[in-house]
């Protein structure tokens, strides 16, 4: 197994060679198996995504073409699994999300693409700095307001090819229910209606490039699915001592 860094791609003598740590170059179609994680510098990810493009994607992990478009929440809500969404909209007009908040009820906003819990806000028409919010969310782009449903259940599911892995539950005493912010992770078990939505994401997966991926949902609702930076191997090894790797 090597680790090749994202920014040590380049194509020398018509070969896509990257760094491991030790300074060593390699040449990346010699490996069996690819896994991007994470994505790198932004400035740089679609000239990096080009050129991994050129490889076999079957060696891939999770493809170029998933990393491209699958990473992100909007995707989800207009695609076959947009049905098991909260009530979502998405915008880079402040005035849309604003108009959202404003006709009532709670709303969770957030960023496209975050990670982490970071900028994941509660907004209801009663704050009043809801407006400073939405423009702060707003600013490079896109956001989007996702309906606050009840999470006190929110599990996270780790599917690997066609198989579900894992689960843990995930314990928050906010809206937030990442672990990076405050999230505690609990032994739960799958209910064979959870079990069934997952199967469904795997199916609606598999086919577009993903093969490694963590599914977040308080069922009947999905809420995320993580191909870049899916965490939970080592949180699941934690709780319950078993090392899937």
């Amino acid at each position: 197994i090597e680790h090749i860094d994202h920014a040590s791609l380049e194509v020398l003598d018509g070969q896509l060679t990257g760094n491991d740590p030790n300074g060593i170059r390699h040449v990346l179609d010699q490996f069996d198996r690819i896994w991007v994680v994470g994505f790198g510098d932004q400035p740089t990810f679609l000239d990096r995504m080009q050129l991994l493009r050129t490889l076999d994607q079957s060696k891939f992990v999770n493809n170029v073409d998933a990393l491209i478009y699958l990473h992100g929440k909007p995707h989800l809500v207009l695609g076959d699994l947009g049905q098991h969404h909260p009530q979502t909209i998405v915008s880079a007009n402040p005035q849309t999300l604003l108009s959202a908040v404003e006709r009532g009820g709670a709303w969770i906003g957030k960023p496209t693409a975050g990670s982490f819990g970071r900028d994941v806000f509660t907004l209801t028409k009663t704050n009043s700095n809801r407006r400073a919010i939405i423009e702060h969310l707003t600013q490079s782009g896109f956001a989007m307001l996702q309906e606050r449903v009840e999470t006190t259940v929110e599990k996270r599911f780790l599917i690997a090819g066609s198989q579900l892995i894992g689960v843990y539950g995930k314990s928050h005493t906010d809206h937030r229910s990442n672990l990076a912010a405050g999230s505690v992770p609990t032994i739960v078990d799958a209910t064979s209606a959870e079990i069934e939505l997952v199967e469904t994401c795997i199916r609606w997966l598999n086919p577009k490039g993903v093969r490694f991926a963590t599914i977040d949902m308080a069922h009947p609702f999905l809420f995320d699915i993580n191909i870049a930076n899916p965490g939970w191997l080592a949180t699941y090894e934690e709780l319950t001592g078993c090392n899937l790797v």
